[in-house]
């Protein structure tokens, strides 16, 4: 995890534009942070944020008050910091950004491929059900993989690989040549297992209060 503030904050700018196009969700600047109306079960909002200042992410804690408003800060945390995330209640504290080199690599058998130009979606089928899918948008020359899953009754077959092939396959068709995504505590070994290396450290917190 060497890179330098300024290339995390330019990977987190990319990684926010393609996961939001990924999900079809409205992006907008909020001070050096993000704001996704992600729009979601989990979550109405989510602010994202790279190496915050202190005075910005007591502003950021400050603006995160319901249980459905989230903040992913990316990057390491001092002492203060941690105080300041405090008044939240913790999502996650152990996933991490990742990135990876994508190249055009063969197509696994019974990997299916399809999407448009910007996002790619793979699923791999199985006694006719969808055991695996995730999905990919480009955005310039990066692929910002998104959605990675295995049904539970398919789990331990390596068909997560299979899908993060076909996924690798379809970014670099549609010009991409750098992969990024933010990888779960069991994510982490998958990709780690692929050649993916972490970037950053990823925690992300949600408000206490009651949705308005």
């Amino acid at each position: 995890m060497t890179e330098t503030p300024d290339d995390l904050t330019r990977l987190v700018d990319r990684w926010v534009e393609g996961w939001s196009f990924s999900r079809g969700a409205a992006r907008h600047r909020d001070g050096d942070a993000w704001r996704v109306d992600v729009a979601a079960a989990t979550r109405a909002v989510e602010r994202i944020v790279a190496r915050p200042t202190s005075g910005e992410l007591a502003r950021l804690v400050a603006a995160t008050t319901a249980p459905d408003a989230w903040l992913s800060v990316v990057g390491p945390l001092d002492d203060d910091a941690r105080r300041a995330l405090a008044r939240l209640d913790a999502v996650t504290h152990a996933e991490r950004m990742m990135t990876a080199p994508v190249s055009p690599t063969p197509l696994p058998p019974d990997v299916i491929v399809d999407g448009d130009d910007r996002v790619v979606h793979v699923r791999v089928e199985l006694d006719g059900v969808v055991a695996a899918r995730g999905q990919a948008a480009v955005v310039g020359d990066h692929a910002v993989f998104d959605r990675i899953a295995t049904e539970p009754d398919f789990r331990r077959r390596g068909l997560g690989s299979r899908v993060m092939a076909g996924l690798e396959h379809g970014a670099a068709v549609r010009g991409a040549t750098t992969g990024l995504l933010f990888a779960s505590v069991d994510g982490r070994r998958l990709y780690a297992g692929l050649g993916w290396r972490e970037v950053a450290e990823l925690g992300t917190w949600r408000g206490r209060g009651v949705p308005g």
